[in-house]
């Protein structure tokens, strides 16, 4: 098995800045709008619940809109476990891969709601497409110290094994951990999957803008 530390600080996406910003921004904004037209269609058997995860959608996008444009500083607490919980939620039923969310108490950790959201789901979405339809994935939060973490893994043919997105989904990720002070690493093997987990740091302090 192999294991990489990816750094924060080589996420951009060719061009400058602000063009990397608007094509992450692009990208996160078609992930949503692909939740939210699957979620939409007529089930019988969970209207409530499944209108609880359109609202959500919206509310995604609506964080997304607010925070991508400012530069100003914003102080975080977010619970990263009930974060954790609604993504996994949503990728159940956009992707139909059994999502196992590996519980644990209440995490808060530094940082910004729609940077984290942004990143545990384009790791999640990562996870699910390398998973496939006979895959499986999980998602765990845990915490120890002053350090928290939330670990993504599948079971699919790892990273180089299966057909490649568009690259600007762990750049996303990349440009949350340094908003947040954070960091990645990335494990991978061809006959276990990957597993990425981001580590942050527990309790509430200034947020850089990603």
């Amino acid at each position: 098995m192999s294991a990489a530390e990816v750094p924060a600080t080589t996420d951009e996406f060719g061009g400058t800045e602000q063009s990397g910003q608007l094509v992450r921004l692009c990208h996160d904004l078609r992930q949503y709008v692909a939740a939210g037209l699957l979620l939409s269609e007529p089930e019988a058997d969970d209207g409530p619940d499944r209108l609880g995860l359109i609202h959500q959608q919206f509310a995604a996008i609506a964080e997304l809109l607010e925070v991508e444009p400012g530069p100003a500083l914003r102080i975080g607490g977010v619970n990263l476990t009930q974060l954790a919980g609604e993504c996994a939620e949503v990728v159940r039923v956009t992707y139909r891969v059994p999502v196992v969310f590996e519980r644990t108490g209440r995490v808060v950790v530094a940082g910004d709601k729609a940077l984290l959201r942004r990143a545990i789901g384009n790791l999640l979405d990562n996870a699910c497409r390398a998973a496939g339809s006979s895959g499986h994935v999980r998602i765990g939060v845990a915490a120890t110290g002053s350090e928290a973490w939330v670990e993504v893994s599948d079971d699919g043919p790892g990273f180089g094994g299966v057909a490649s997105g568009t690259g600007h989904g762990l750049r996303v990720v990349a440009a949350a951990a340094r908003a947040c002070d954070g960091r990645l690493e990335i494990s991978t093997a061809s006959a276990t999957g990957t597993t990425v987990r981001l580590h942050l740091s527990v309790g509430c302090r200034a947020v850089r803008p990603a």
